[in-house]
């Protein structure tokens, strides 16, 4: 990789991105070219890293992310992955949960503010109360980053732990109208409005079925133990 196309690198993906591959090239420094190529952010894109499911599934099926892309065409790239990120965990999470669940499909993805490469994808909700005026639901999500959540008023939402890749899910708890436009977090459930927050799996699997069946965690686990001991 010469000095011209480490500059073009960084030109086109911006700061945040650059940092990351400096991380990469400093590693790989006395690697091939191939291998310094293999940045952060490509290994994640490409499926090369040994990722837990969806990811495992839907970075097969991703639109490739190179150096001599624009930021504008790498935020279309991203969002297009987040898609199918979320539908590849919604088809997870409802081939796993218990029948009569009340959990929708709703693929909605989303990018991070001056982040063209991390985001969020919305895969499923579940209206848990009804009101006249206002519905209460529950959203379930997937990211590409790892990090905290804020819901206070005037915070930034995300917070992400690091420039890198990741992936987890969370849960958020929010007001709509009878429209369906979103009227705010809904603060007084969960923590803060948070539902769950997990980088593990089974534990999203777990809140999300409590949330489309109004079972308890506890509940379910035992359901499941029960199962398992009889086969």
């Amino acid at each position: 990789m010469t000095a011209v196309s480490k500059l073009q690198y960084g030109d086109r993906f911006g700061e945040e991105v650059i940092k990351i591959a400096r991380g990469s090239l400093s590693v790989a420094s006395s690697s091939s070219e191939a291998e310094v190529a293999s940045a952060k952010y490509s290994r994640w894109f490409n499926g090369e890293d040994a990722t837990p499911e969806p990811m495992a599934t839907s970075s097969r099926k991703f639109r490739k992310i190179t150096a001599n892309m624009a930021v504008s065409e790498v935020a279309a790239a991203t969002k297009e992955n987040l898609s199918i990120l979320g539908d590849d965990a919604s088809d997870l999470f409802t081939s796993k949960l218990p029948a009569g669940h009340k959990m929708r499909r709703t693929v909605r993805p989303s990018l991070l503010h001056g982040f063209p490469y991390l985001g969020t994808c919305k895969f499923g909700e579940v209206v848990t109360e009804r009101g006249q005026d206002k519905y209460a639901v529950t959203q379930m999500f997937i990211a590409n980053f790892d990090g905290d959540l804020d819901t206070a008023d005037g915070a930034n939402f995300y917070k992400p732990a690091s420039r890198d890749f990741g992936q987890m899910f969370y849960g958020v708890h929010i007001l709509v109208d009878r429209f369906g436009n979103p009227l705010g977090f809904d603060r007084d459930r969960g923590e803060n409005g948070i539902a769950f927050k997990t980088k593990d799996v089974t534990k999203a699997l777990y809140s999300i079925a409590s949330a489309s069946t109004g079972l308890s965690i506890e509940a379910l686990q035992k359901r499941a133990a029960a199962k398992k001991t009889a086969r």
